[in-house]
């Protein structure tokens, strides 16, 4: 309890809301642990579980039926590509089914009976990719590694037919391709899926963290039956804004750190794509924080107990990470849910954060998002502040009628 209670102007009071959040944030293990401890675990192991960037070398099994010296030269034109190792040679095809079953590789690769003698008739020839479509990524290599290696060999048979009618070997391969594509990936050169994936995700948990720490703190303080504010009776009114300020101050004070840690640090260890201006990066995040703890501040009243924070904020992460668009473009998804996901601010910052970060693009770029980012924070602290006014006036009138009031 504080001393002269009547006599704390508005800045003393934002500085004792602040220094007990702060307080109780670090003498709380279970709140310590996610709003910290969280923050430097999950970004780390996520990445680290994404080092290799790309799935490479997978083992996959090739059936030659036809066994001939231009089946063995494909053999080592898919052995030679980064996406695949054929670890198995199997006699024929329930082989390779055995082995695919018994989860030795991820695909076969069956060359028929008579494919080199339809390749040097001119005629066409057929080879069978049998790819496991339930891992999306190893479909990719696997599909990806044999068209290209189609190609090219394609490409060689065509530059050969064509220098056997007397072209030189320049016009067979304009013959060949007489309208060359050229392929370029921006942003993410490797395509590697750490780097697509890490960037939004760090926002994701700079959000979630922060909303299950403020619930589980605000579930304790619930339980507790104690009233937030210092000042009694008609001045507990002009208390409530120091009080939303102190704790704003505090989740800030956090939460920098956290970034400090997370979009700095773990983004330089891991290599991420880095294009951006960390001030226009700041200028975005700070609304994005504001946003989050104005939320949270909101949701946290809304919790008896500390346990049922934690189940309800693990029941939304999933929902939150898919409606952030990193799972499925938010343009395939139906109207009403893109709608529905501007509740979270993560759906808002994470576009603009990667054009920022990740393309380059500078603040003016996002200037949309960024505004409503701000709105979206201004509507959270409206909110909150409304439900506090309506406690303290309800206090109010409960005390006039003789209820004690904690």
């Amino acid at each position: 309890m504080y001393k002269n209670q009547d006599k704390i102007n508005s800045f003393e009071l934002i500085a004792i809301h602040f220094w007990d959040e702060l307080k109780d944030i670090f003498t709380d293990k279970g709140a310590l642990l996610i709003l910290i401890g969280a923050m430097i675990i999950y970004p780390v192991i996520y990445s680290i579980g994404y080092f290799n960037e790309t799935l490479t070398d997978l083992p996959v099994a090739f059936v030659d039926l036809d066994h001939s010296s231009t089946s063995r030269k494909y053999a080592t034109m898919i052995d030679a590509s980064a996406e695949l190792n054929i670890s198995y040679k199997p006699e024929n095809l329930q082989k390779a089914e055995d082995l695919f079953m018994e989860n030795k590789i991820t695909g076969v690769i069956l060359i028929p009976k008579g494919f080199e003698k339809e390749i040097l008739s001119g005629e066409q020839s057929n080879i069978a990719v049998y790819a496991d479509a339930s891992y999306f990524l190893k479909y990719k290599n696997e599909i990806l590694a044999t068209t290209y290696s189609n190609a090219y060999f394609s490409g060689a048979v065509s530059v050969m037919r064509y220098m056997a009618e007397g072209k030189s070997i320049e016009q067979a391969k304009i013959s060949m391709e007489p309208l060359p594509a050229q392929t370029h990936i921006l942003y993410n050169p490797s395509s590697a899926y750490g780097s697509f994936i890490m960037p939004g995700l760090i926002l994701i948990i700079i959000q979630q963290t922060l909303l299950i720490g403020m619930g589980v703190l605000g579930g304790s303080f619930s339980e507790s039956k104690n009233s937030p504010f210092l000042l009694q009776g008609i001045k507990r009114r002009k208390e409530i804004l120091p009080y939303l300020a102190g704790k704003t101050g505090a989740y800030l004070f956090i939460s920098i750190l956290n970034i400090a840690f997370a979009v700095v640090l773990v983004h330089h260890w891991f290599h991420y794509p880095d294009k951006g201006n960390m001030m226009d990066v700041t200028m975005l995040l700070f609304p994005y924080l504001l946003s989050v703890i104005f939320l949270g501040i909101g949701i946290s009243t809304l919790f008896k107990h500390r346990e049922s924070a934690i189940v309800f904020m693990v029941f939304l992460s999933p929902i939150v990470l898919f409606l952030s668009g990193l799972s499925w473009p938010i343009s395939a998804m139906p109207g009403w849910i893109v709608t529905f996901s501007k509740i979270f601010p993560s759906t808002t910052v994470i576009p603009a954060y990667l054009r920022l970060r990740t393309m380059g693009a500078g603040l003016g770029e996002v200037k949309t998002e960024l505004l409503q980012l701000y709105i979206q924070a201004a509507i959270y602290f409206v909110l909150t502040f409304s439900y506090f006014f309506i406690r303290v006036s309800v206090g109010k009138r409960q005390e006039k009628i003789g209820i004690k009031m904690p």
